[in-house]
């Protein structure tokens, strides 16, 4: 009998070749001297970013008259910070829960040092970040790949909730409405949404992919939990944004609820599209269609811009963080 690794007939290039070969690759760039060029190259391209999306708008900032609030600094930074740790958490109990591996301190380093790869296109580098790492902390690939995916779901989802939980609150002009009140009728899509977080179908799906992994069986507080943190994940982000738009222009804090449905929507859009070739600009461009409904179009421009700006800082200097967990 011919053993497993000397069979002629299993290719070179199999399955669980790319993948072994896949990983030490992966383990060696992330260990070292790669592991710290690696680091300086996301950092060194999300400045980039920030750098383009200011040149391409810096006609507008310099026409802008700029009448800055400095107290909404601070406000900007409390309310990141939260959404910042309201994210991990929840990453965490996913985590936790459905891997098996409850270490919040290395979860956050993870977390926050991957969120630099979301600066290329589509979700791919970023998950594959996240499962190398993961790897190294007993986590399979695999695994990690599906939580990811999960988390996706799961914050587009919740996404959809918070927007469609307030639209009712929206000035709409008459001419996107033709005189029906459709944000009613749009919540009639809430039933069909909470099928997607049913913890009896999230459970099969997981027992299907990964049954190698012990897994207790999921109640409905599961998944309305992680549900819940999503959503408040997204009404932090809109606190943020409304901080960045008092920074400039006075909002009254009764338009609350309609920031929060503008930056749901905006990002959902965004993850819409995050498996196509390039999602690049479709946040800003629908934040700031979505903007003039509450200020200025130019206002609506230079916020879009700012958040932009404002998250990328975070996500950097939360990383540069990461290295000390």
């Amino acid at each position: 009998m011919i053993p497993p690794e000397t069979n002629p007939h299993r290719p070179f290039f199999s399955r669980q070749h790319l993948a072994g070969l896949f990983g030490r690759v992966s383990r060696q760039m992330l260990s070292g001297w790669q592991g710290r060029l690696l680091s300086g190259f996301f950092l060194l391209l999300t400045l980039i970013v920030i750098a383009r999306i200011l040149s391409n708008n810096w006609d507008t900032i310099q026409t802008f008259h700029w009448q800055i609030r400095p107290i909404w600094l601070l406000y900007i930074t409390i309310f990141f910070i939260i959404d910042l740790l309201v994210a991990t958490w929840v990453w965490h109990l996913l985590v936790t829960r459905l891997a098996n591996y409850n270490n919040f301190r290395r979860s956050a380093k993870i977390c926050w040092w991957s969120n630099l790869a979301r600066r290329i296109p589509t979700p791919i580098w970023y998950i594959a970040g996240r499962a190398v790492m993961y790897e190294k902390e007993g986590v399979s690939k695999i695994t990690t790949s599906l939580l990811s995916t999960l988390e996706l779901v799961f914050f587009f989802l919740s996404g959809l909730v918070a927007t469609l939980l307030t639209l009712p609150f929206w000035a709409i002009p008459a001419q996107l409405t033709g005189g029906i009140n459709q944000a009613w009728l749009l919540l009639i899509l809430l039933p069909f949404s909470a099928l997607f977080v049913h913890p009896r179908l999230l459970e099969a799906i997981w027992r299907r992919l990964r049954p190698d992994i012990p897994l207790q069986s999921l109640r409905w507080r599961d998944t309305i939990t992680w549900l819940g943190y999503y959503i408040l994940t997204w009404v932090l982000g809109a606190f943020v944004l409304f901080s960045v738009m008092n920074l400039l222009y006075p909002v009254p804090w009764r338009d609350i609820i309609v920031v929060v449905g503008v930056w749901s929507l905006a990002g959902s859009i965004s993850l819409a599209g995050a498996l196509t070739v390039s999602v690049i600009g479709v946040r800003e461009i629908s934040l700031t269609l979505l903007l003039t409904l509450l200020v200025p179009a130019p206002i609506a421009l230079i916020v879009a811009v700012l958040i932009r700006v404002v998250w990328l800082l975070g996500e950097m200097l939360s990383a540069l963080i990461s290295f000390k967990l």
